[in-house]
């Protein structure tokens, strides 16, 4: 693992979900789990594909995200990139360990709020 190609800053954040007390609805949000380094590189296949969410069209870009090794990072967390317009990330697939728990590697993707 080379250090000096984590050039990213991301923040990592789990969702909390409560009650509202006056609906008993479910409030979901976001908490901030840690920030750190990372390196993300965009895949540029065919994997790529375009999505439509009410009148507005975009790109799903999926991305390999490299980072320090941390076993309590899971798929239910999103990444925001915080040097790339807040870019918000979900993370697609379960992290692979990298050397003996020197990093850790994993596919992540745009996030899209309805599916």
């Amino acid at each position: 693992m080379q250090i000096g190609k984590m050039d990213r800053y991301v923040r990592f954040e789990q969702k909390v979900v409560t009650k509202d007390a006056d609906y008993g609805s479910e409030v979901v949000s976001w908490q901030t789990y840690k920030e750190c380094w990372a390196s993300i590189t965009d895949i540029t296949t065919n994997r790529m594909h375009e999505y439509t969410f009410g009148d507005l069209r975009s790109i799903n870009r999926p991305c390999k995200i490299i980072v320090r090794y941390d076993e309590k990072i899971d798929p239910t967390m999103r990444i925001v990139c915080l040097d790339r317009n807040d870019r918000i990330l979900e993370i697609v697939s379960k992290p692979g360990e990298l050397g003996r728990r020197e990093a850790m590697e994993f596919i992540a993707q745009d996030y899209k709020v309805n599916g």
